[in-house]
């Protein structure tokens, strides 16, 4: 046997090798829809790196071809899967942008929110600016498709976000109730009011608001506020300090009046 025979075996030997490692791979002549099936079978295994190369490859091979809309949904939701929210929101929005009319582009949109508020942090004291962006694509969402069966989970998404801005706040305005800066307090605890009025903690900041105008000695304000508590929440379970704080101010106010006749 030659050696230039041997050189040749060898050569074809290690080539096949190196084929088999790789594993099987999608032909480059493999039609848009053989390649996605593909691809859907990875994301369904939750493979989902494998995923996004297969449907990446599909978008930018098959640009016109009528499912590439359907490879860029579950691109994105291949990043969603794999919890990359930061990527799966800007691959949602993408689809949002270039293919409009996709039967994906609502739940896209829907998505593209959930994605900002997953990625935000737990805790309730850090930045919250996704938070914030995640409620208003959430918003925007429910106002521009009033009759999809996912306004009712953008709702509770946005109340659930709501809440947590609104407890920073309002946790804001207890520090400083609990140094003595009782007017600081009276500004966060309002704007809780103002701004997060369907939140549980709208409650809460009503009463410290009242408590505050209280500690201020600014009685008609703090009878007028803790009355209003009790008729907006009057099952709340903070009524019987409140009707106490009344009793307080309404014998404060007597007691003024009196010394004013005499």
């Amino acid at each position: 046997m030659s050696p230039k025979f041997i050189i040749a075996a060898g050569i074809l030997l290690i080539a096949s090798i190196l084929a088999g490692c790789g594993g099987p791979r999608m032909s480059s002549y493999a039609t848009a829809e053989e390649q996605f099936t593909q691809a859907k079978k990875e994301y369904d295994k939750e493979h989902y790196l494998k995923a996004v190369e297969g449907f990446q490859r599909i978008i930018f091979n098959f640009p016109g071809a009528t499912i590439v809309d359907t490879a860029q949904y579950f691109l994105a939701m291949s990043y969603l899967g794999n919890k990359e929210y930061e990527l799966a929101a800007v691959e949602f929005k993408r689809l949002i942008a270039n293919y409009p009319r996709s039967e994906y582009s609502d739940r896209a949109q829907y998505l593209a929110g959930v994605c900002y508020y997953k990625n935000t942090p737990s805790n309730y004291a850090l930045d919250q600016e996704d938070l914030k962006k995640a409620i208003q694509v959430l918003e925007d969402f429910i106002l521009e498709n009033p009759d999809s069966p996912l306004v009712k989970d953008a709702r509770a998404n946005i109340l659930e976000g709501m809440t947590k801005l609104a407890r920073k706040e309002y946790e804001n305005g207890l520090l400083y109730f609990k140094m003595y800066d009782y007017r600081a307090a009276k500004i966060y605890f309002q704007y809780v009011i103002d701004n997060y009025t369907n939140t549980s903690y709208a409650a809460l900041a009503l009463f410290k608001l009242s408590e505050s105008a209280f500690k201020l000695s600014e009685y008609s304000e703090a009878l007028e506020k803790f009355s209003q508590f009790k008729t907006l929440y009057p099952e709340h379970v903070l009524i019987p300090q409140a009707n106490e704080y009344i009793d307080k101010i309404t014998h404060q106010l007597e007691t003024v009046d009196a010394t004013d006749e005499s």
